[in-house]
């Protein structure tokens, strides 16, 4: 059991939903009147970026996009290559990036 591996909890799972609360609340008032897009950059936002949006108390967009700096390394080139870019339009709009 993964638990048993555990030596420490740094931040609990409460605490967590709190701060993902607040954050929610902070981009309502933050982009409130905006024409918000959010882009999730794929795949390490998905949990958190769900989490996110349901706690944001507005109408929103959402894209996706896929990069890459690290290949088949675990070492990343510096080099950035898009795998998946976007497929809204961003202009005129006020992006916030999760990544």
């Amino acid at each position: 059991m993964l638990s048993n591996d555990i030596l420490k909890v740094l931040i609990n799972q409460d605490e967590i939903k709190d701060k993902v609360k607040e954050l929610g609340e902070m981009i309502t008032r933050d982009y409130k009147n905006k024409d918000l897009l959010i882009v999730g950059v794929l795949k390490g936002c998905v949990i958190f970026l769900s989490d996110l949006v349901r706690e944001i108390k507005l109408p929103i967009t959402m894209d996706f996009m896929v990069v890459s700096s690290y290949g088949s390394s675990t070492k990343s080139s510096g080099v950035v290559r898009i795998i998946k870019d976007l497929e809204q339009d961003i202009g005129g709009k006020d992006v916030l990036i999760v990544e």
